[in-house]
């Protein structure tokens, strides 16, 4: 399967409207269940439309058909960022390490956190991470927090950039000042993993 599946998508369907999920499936040589996958996240982002047109499905049923919206603007705007990726993680003046801790703290600058316990700082940055699309949450597990990002922003680029889940990782890192350990990330093309879960280590207070 190619490394942007979304992509590929939309531009299958610019050449032949009112293709069905079997269509594109066949087309792109990836699974029904990946294909309707990727369409239902470019239907809630309003880049894809149910067409009023159906066709005849397995056992006669009719079988929906899709669309580019028609609100969609030809755009090279991930060739930009992977052009500007590509200068910025290949640059040899300076660590990798070094670049992505400037790229997590141009994106997310660090902000006072609320005072007292740990969960404020963890619902503030969900808040804000949320703000950037990550539909992100947190859960209390035995062992420590875990924050959950039902999201990448950034999906389409993970597969030329796996070091953008480091930048992740920093982010979390940064704003919540103690170690966080990635545990899984999305997967680029396919539907499964889901999320991606990072564990959070609590400061220990040291005894007296």
């Amino acid at each position: 399967m190619g490394p942007h599946t979304a992509q590929q998508i939309l531009e299958y369907l610019s050449e032949k409207p009112d293709s069905t999920v079997r269509q594109i499936s066949h087309a792109l040589r990836v699974t029904p269940a990946d294909i309707r996958y990727h369409l239902s996240s470019l239907l809630k982002q309003n880049l894809v439309t149910l067409s009023s047109t159906t066709k005849n499905g397995q056992r006669g049923r009719p079988a929906r058909t899709y669309v580019i919206s028609p609100n969609i603007k030809p755009n090279n705007i991930l060739l930009l960022a992977g052009a500007a990726l590509s200068l910025l993680l290949n640059d040899s003046t300076v660590s990798q390490e070094y670049n992505l801790q400037r790229l997590s703290n141009q994106l997310f600058p660090p902000k006072p956190t609320p005072p007292g316990s740990f969960t404020p700082k963890i619902i503030q940055l969900v808040n804000r991470l949320n703000l950037s699309g990550y539909a992100a949450r947190w859960e209390a597990r035995p062992n420590g927090p875990c924050i959950i990002f039902t999201n990448c922003p950034y999906r389409q680029l993970l597969s030329q950039f796996p070091q953008l889940c480091e930048m992740d990782r920093l982010i979390l890192q940064n704003h919540l000042e103690t170690k966080i350990t990635l545990e899984q990330h999305i997967h680029p093309n396919h539907s499964s993993p889901f999320t991606c879960r990072f564990s959070v280590t609590t400061q220990q207070k040291k005894k007296p």
